[in-house]
């Protein structure tokens, strides 16, 4: 990550959005100040990690990305620069899964948007168990975040951000109905920001 260059978006986005796209912002303090974590949230534009980016301001966000963003080599500077990394999304990718971890361990904000692709009517798509695999393998607390969307011009969007989801009572292996449950709760906890 190029943090000088994710502090100029960040600074060019701010004011973009303010005009075009405010928000009505809430739960900012459940952002851990420090440490790694995961930060969920439903995908519904283009405009998802952009908009986190802006009204984030004190922690910097990597960010999982379909594979297809890093084709080209000038793309694939620009969103590795900004702290993107690549993922096939149709297989499992055990190099991804293994960049989320070390972003994770070296204490670092770790975006996922785990619908796995844009839902632009924003309806609730269920939610896929990867996010939960990481986080449990990790130890790492997830926040949720729900993203108001579609955007409309000059319109206020949503963006709220909730407590940890606990995973309080689910064993600590790594099976499939461990990670169904969790992901369940993930899922939970972002749609019950929906206001």
């Amino acid at each position: 990550m190029n943090k000088r260059l994710y502090g100029l978006m960040r600074v060019l986005l701010r004011p973009f959005y303010a005009v075009f796209f405010p928000v009505q912002l809430d739960g900012l303090e459940n952002i851990p100040r420090e440490g790694g974590f995961i930060l969920c949230a439903n995908h519904c534009s283009n405009h998802d990690p952009f908009f986190l980016a802006a009204h984030i301001e004190d922690r910097y966000l990597h960010y999982m990305a379909k594979s297809s963003l890093f084709r080209w080599k000038i793309t694939a500077n620009f969103f590795s620069a900004l702290g993107a990394f690549p993922v096939d999304r149709g297989n499992s990718d055990l190099a991804a899964i293994r960049t989320a971890m070390k972003i994770l361990k070296e204490g670092h904000g770790l975006a996922i948007f785990p619908q796995g692709t844009r839902v632009k009517d924003n309806h609730p798509a269920p939610m896929l168990e990867g996010v939960s695999m990481i986080a449990m393998r990790a130890n790492a607390p997830v926040i949720p975040a729900y993203i108001g969307g579609p955007f409309r011009l000059f319109r206020k969007t949503q963006l709220s951000f909730g407590p940890p989801v606990s995973f309080e009572g689910l064993p600590r292996r790594v099976d499939s109905d461990t990670l169904d449950k969790a992901t369940r709760r993930i899922e939970a906890a972002v749609w019950g920001l929906k206001r």
